[in-house]
């Protein structure tokens, strides 16, 4: 392809983002540069959301996953876990009080982050899926451009706050009146939103017919995991609970939207007037005993040195990658500012 359109994508996960984070801050490290300056849209979702939003800020990664390690306990409240007592108490809350944890911390530690900055400051194009309940559909917080005017206004921490709005875990996010939850209800890993962003109307990927020289001929994506633990269940109690299910629910719904997307995508790939190149970053499998550490909020140094050790080791044996080094060498196309 002589001009691709580049996206970044980055899948949600929880406190797992400090894995997909420091992946990209390796790549960083490793080619002197700002990941926002060689990507024309950043897409993510949940954890993955705000990962992208920092990128959009033109925040280093090494900072991000900062971010992470200073925040982490207080947004996922570890101080109250302790034993098995502690667990089963938060968990009691989640499944018929209310969510289980508060969002105070994690807007607080947004703010000190972001501040007041707004979409239509963003350094990039942006895809932040989450779910509007009030409609009862899917909803793409994006950088306004041609005929889109619904988000410039709309600030990095309120966007963030709803695509991280986990049922359950969260509270549902109110922006203009209209609630929003978690962004992973659909898109936890948000490749086919970048695709469908890529050829929406027509305006970045025209119809072969119309696609002169100088517009772009076709896609390519970064696609970043959350740390990719082991799974696989044995229900004892087949008439399981709300309870019973609480502790694996969210992954699994996670998980199986990631293999689903990877699925479709091969699917419909030969169908495509354009060539796509995807290089997706997982981790390898990881040990029974780090499984045990690793869950989506599970914010203890344990499973933060974990995640960031993971993160490393993947990211300097994909930084390698000619796709990646091809990603990180040559520039973005597109000046939101611009546009």
């Amino acid at each position: 392809m002589k001009k691709p359109f580049k996206i970044l994508c980055i899948d949600g996960g929880g406190i797992k983002g400090v894995y997909s984070a420091q992946v990209l801050a390796e790549f960083e490290d490793a080619f002197k540069s700002s990941t926002s300056e060689h990507f024309d849209l950043v897409c993510g979702t949940s954890t993955g959301g705000i990962i992208a939003l920092g990128v959009a800020a033109g925040i280093p990664m090494k900072d991000v996953v900062q971010f992470y390690f200073d925040n982490g306990p207080k947004i996922f409240t570890q101080r109250w876990k302790i034993g098995k007592l502690g667990e089963w108490l938060f968990t009691l809350k989640q499944a018929i009080v209310r969510s289980k944890y508060s969002d105070k911390s994690l807007k607080k530690a947004l703010e000190a982050v972001f501040g007041t900055k707004i979409i239509g400051s963003s350094q990039n194009l942006l895809c932040i899926p989450a779910y509007n309940i009030t409609t009862s559909s899917p909803r793409i917080f994006k950088k306004d451009y041609r005929h889109l005017n619904q988000d410039d206004e709309k600030t990095f921490v309120e966007v963030a706050l709803a695509t991280s709005a986990a049922p359950t875990y969260f509270p549902v996010q109110e922006i203009d009146s209209v609630q929003y939850v978690d962004g992973g209800l659909y898109a936890n890993n948000p490749v086919l939103v970048g695709i469908t962003e890529a050829v929406f109307n027509g305006y970045w990927i025209k119809p072969k017919e119309e696609r002169g020289d100088d517009d772009f001929d076709g896609v390519q994506i970064l696609s970043i995991s959350s740390c990719v633990v082991p799974k696989g269940d044995y229900a004892k109690r087949k008439r399981r609970s709300f309870m019973r299910w609480i502790s694996t629910l969210f992954d699994d719904y996670g998980e199986g939207q990631s293999k689903s997307n990877d699925f479709f995508i091969k699917q419909i790939l030969p169908h495509l007037d354009f060539e796509i190149e995807i290089k997706r970053i997982e981790n390898n499998p990881i040990s029974c005993i780090q499984a045990k550490k690793v869950t989506m909020d599970n914010a203890s140094k344990a499973s933060l040195s974990i995640l960031k050790g993971i993160g490393s080791v993947v990211g300097n044996i994909a930084k390698n990658d000619p796709i990646v080094k091809n990603l990180y060498t040559e520039k973005k196309t597109i000046d939101p500012s611009k546009i």
